[in-house]
């Protein structure tokens, strides 16, 4: 399947499933599971990382899910820390280089572009804002090579979402008199990392 695909209907998923629980009285969901007559889509979510995984329905017969996820929960946790290791030993993270230079921005995020987070400052609910950020960004609708950002103004607030290189993503508040100067100088600190 389409990652891009997954990452939108997974935080769909997540957003509809945390708020509706929300509204009972209960925590935000750690499992969601989507049936249909072909597939079924498990959705694990963690305080760092989602882990999506499709499995035919036809080959599922003797897998019994709750009894697998601590197994994938392990799986992905690995996945994280391999990816969130990958930086250069002496070299500072894109994201404390954004906030390095640009010390206004106190919310932002580090995501791959299928919705895993990466790394983030001032954002609570990370699994849902990087599933969010992801579909904004990489749904079949908005998605392009081309696409170098997509923004969203409401007032002296910008949300955006930009791409850092072939696979990942940023998303960054920028709040104040100039929010939009503010997003500029994000993409600029993102031209000049080497």
């Amino acid at each position: 399947m389409d990652a891009r695909l997954l990452a939108t209907v997974s935080a769909a998923l997540t957003w509809a499933g945390a708020t509706a629980l929300g509204n009972i009285g209960n925590p935000s969901p750690t499992a969601l599971v989507h049936s249909t007559r072909i597939e079924r889509i498990v959705t694990l979510l963690q305080p760092n990382y989602q882990l999506v995984i499709v499995v035919s329905r036809a080959d599922d017969a003797d897998l019994d899910f709750p009894a697998s996820i601590p197994s994938f929960q392990s799986i992905a946790t690995r996945m994280e820390l391999v990816m969130s290791s990958t930086s250069a030993f002496g070299q500072q993270t894109i994201l404390g280089r954004v906030l390095e230079k640009i010390p206004e921005i106190t919310q932002a995020m580090l995501l791959t572009e299928e919705g895993l987070p990466l790394g983030s400052v001032g954002l609570d609910h990370s699994i849902e804002m990087a599933g969010l950020a992801s579909s904004i960004f990489s749904n079949g609708l908005t998605f392009s090579d081309e696409t170098e950002y997509i923004t969203f103004t409401s007032g002296n607030t910008e949300l955006m979402v930009t791409r850092v290189d072939e696979t990942r993503l940023l998303l960054v508040v920028c709040r104040g008199e100039d929010p939009e100067n503010l997003a500029t100088m994000v993409r600029e600190v993102l031209q000049n990392i080497d």
